[in-house]
């Protein structure tokens, strides 16, 4: 019984890799601070899944990824994982040696980073 059991479990994971399930998120990760590290960012980004236009990097190290419009209110911050920012848009990798004190701003995803000083 117990080796029929165990066939049954090894012939599951076996379709479950062969159709992908349960593949770890590949997703490049280029920035020097941890995975999990807080970052803000708006519910335009996380809920209407609005592009991110807007980053900074401030004076305390921390991340802010927006998407670029004038309307945000507190309440309406959001704080998620650096990784995950990355997961929503992995051009933000391209923004991974920007130092602390600097932000950069764009027209769309895909165009260039315009940096500026905070």
């Amino acid at each position: 019984m117990t080796k029929r059991i165990s066939l049954t479990l090894i012939i599951f994971m076996g379709i479950f890799k062969l159709f992908g399930q349960g593949k770890k998120d590949k997703t490049e990760f280029k920035f020097s601070d941890a995975e999990d590290k807080a970052v803000f960012t708006c519910n335009h980004v996380t809920d209407e899944k609005s592009p991110i236009l807007y980053a900074t990097h401030d004076i305390d190290g921390d991340w802010q990824f927006l998407c670029g419009q004038n309307n945000h209110a507190e309440e309406k911050a959001k704080i998620i994982s650096l990784k995950n920012a990355v997961e929503l848009d992995n051009t933000l990798n391209e923004l991974f040696e920007m130092p602390i004190g600097v932000g950069a701003e764009r027209n769309g995803i895909g165009e260039k980073w315009n940096p500026f000083r905070i």
